[in-house]
């Protein structure tokens, strides 16, 4: 499952330590903030929706959330790949359309479905696509060289989830994590998109021109625990930033 660009941001951004922030992300704990609990609920809703999805996820943002999204692609390493949180499976079609072997989870059946619907609409090969809980990955260990998210929700947090992703890793695999994003107040034209974000997000929103940073000093994936071994990556764009993490199982990949 994914949230909106941005969510990931304010979630660790809070009044609190680095460490209690991070708790609270990956738990329900009572430090959640009301809106951050409020948003989660609605962004629940959207996500089963993949119209709601679609206009949430685009008009919000510029229509950039498909330029974040993307970001994934130049980082992919071999052939075989898996997303995760696949969402209504626009990045999975841009992947298979771009030659890669491609599978993905999300735990959404809507989502699923419109994956599934969403290959079919633009005539390329089918993928396996399951419903499923990223714990528990219905795929045989080594089976990647690539695992890819985009803006996921708290799992991404969880070591138990990375320790999974691990497993399916490929010696020398790599997990690329498009984490969050969010629009600038660069351009005349934006400042009502970027006052909403503040006003639905507050004013840690990635748009207070100090997100991609922040987040990169205060969002630790934990990634030891995983046997994983990565760091985060800052992208900027003309009038967005964009926050991702990029790590690799140690080893050498094997060539096809």
């Amino acid at each position: 499952m994914a949230l909106a660009p941005g969510l990931l941001y304010i979630a660790v951004r809070g009044g609190t330590s680095r460490a209690t922030r991070e708790a609270a992300v990956a738990t329900n704990s009572p430090r959640v903030s009301l809106r951050m609990r409020i948003l989660r609920e609605i962004f629940g809703l959207l996500y089963r929706n993949r119209f709601l999805y679609w206009f949430a996820s685009t008009v919000p943002f510029a229509g950039q959330w498909r330029v974040w999204q993307r970001l994934a692609l130049p980082r992919i390493r071999g052939a075989r790949v898996l997303e995760i949180g696949c969402g209504p499976g626009k990045l999975l079609a841009d992947m298979v359309r771009a030659g890669y072997t491609c599978a993905a989870v999300d735990r959404s059946p809507q989502m699923v479905a419109a994956a599934r619907d969403e290959l079919k609409r633009q005539g390329l090969p089918d993928a396996p696509i399951s419903q499923g809980d990223v714990q528990h990955l219905p795929y045989l260990g080594e089976s990647f060289d690539t695992v890819v998210s985009t803006f996921p929700t708290e799992y991404i947090y969880e070591p138990a989830s990375l320790r999974e992703v691990a497993r399916v890793l490929r010696p020398g695999g790599r997990l690329v994590v498009v984490m969050g994003a969010g629009l600038l107040p660069t351009r005349v034209v934006l400042l009502p998109l970027v006052g909403l974000a503040r006003l639905v997000y507050g004013p840690s929103a990635p748009s207070s021109g100090r997100g991609c940073a922040g987040a990169a000093q205060t969002t630790r994936l934990p990634l030891d625990a995983a046997g994983l071994v990565g760091k985060p990556q800052c992208v900027r764009g003309p009038f967005w930033e964009a926050y991702l993490v990029v790590a690799e199982k140690p080893g050498t990949l094997a060539q096809p």
